[in-house]
């Protein structure tokens, strides 16, 4: 017989499972803390032991980290090695070229493929990231963080698990390349209208499910964003 018997899971192994689960596909954020376990037991139905149990497992495989007195956390997914690379990194001249060579192969790909995965709620995000960088354009604001955001949600509709751990790693270094344009364009209302109306491109792209439009549309973005970049470091 090719038939084995089934054996039922452990209630703790199913909460572990749940949880790497949402790590790996970056519903759960490198550095974003979990709830306590009483309010985590309470929203799984299950004993605080069994909670107990799954973040112990979790947290020695290296998916958690479990500060004393201030509660567990999902631990970034870079060993210490490739931290102090990037602290290395940090300090080259010409560091945030190098970073939007690499950002430029990652996202047109990401954008690519999220045209062909995305899913209603990843679109409805980056809607939603769109219409803040909107409401920060006709206001006269930034709006740096919703424009990282976006793009870090694009890596999620890939559902490309490797993708979208190295996104999260270099978050910041996005965030600091989107701070660096917007905070000399912002007031220029031309420029504004133009970082707004890129996104928008990229966006409609992926929603109507147009793969080449996408890849296009980010390729351009990144061609002006290294423009705006040899500006800003007058390189």
């Amino acid at each position: 017989m090719v038939f084995k018997k089934i054996k039922p899971k452990k209630i703790s192994d199913e909460i572990y499972e749940q949880i790497k689960e949402l790590i790996l596909t970056g519903k759960l954020k490198p550095g974003e803390k979990l709830p306590p376990e009483r309010e985590l037991a309470t929203t799984l139905g299950v004993s605080r032991p069994s909670i107990r149990e799954a973040l112990q497992k979790l947290e020695a495989q290296g998916f958690l980290e479990q500060i004393q007195g201030d509660g567990t956390y999902v631990k970034v997914a870079t060993s210490e090695a490739f931290d102090s690379f990037l602290e290395e990194f940090a300090r080259k001249d010409n560091a945030i070229f190098d970073l939007m060579e690499v950002r430029r192969i990652l996202e047109t790909w990401a954008a690519y493929t999220a045209a062909e995965r995305a899913d209603e709620k990843e679109i409805a995000q980056m809607q939603e990231y769109l219409n803040e960088m909107k409401d920060a354009k006709d206001y006269g604001q930034i709006g740096y963080i919703a424009d990282a955001n976006f793009h870090s949600t694009i890596s999620y509709a890939t559902h490309n698990v490797l993708l979208i751990h190295i996104m999260n790693n270099i978050y910041e270094w996005i965030e600091k390349v989107s701070y660096e344009v917007r905070s000399r364009m912002y007031t220029d209302e031309k420029s504004h209208e133009e970082l707004f109306n890129q996104h928008s491109a990229i966006f409609n792209a992926i929603k109507d499910g147009k793969p080449l439009a996408a890849y296009n549309a980010m390729n351009l973005h990144m061609d002006y964003i290294v423009k705006e970049l040899n500006k800003v470091f007058k390189k």
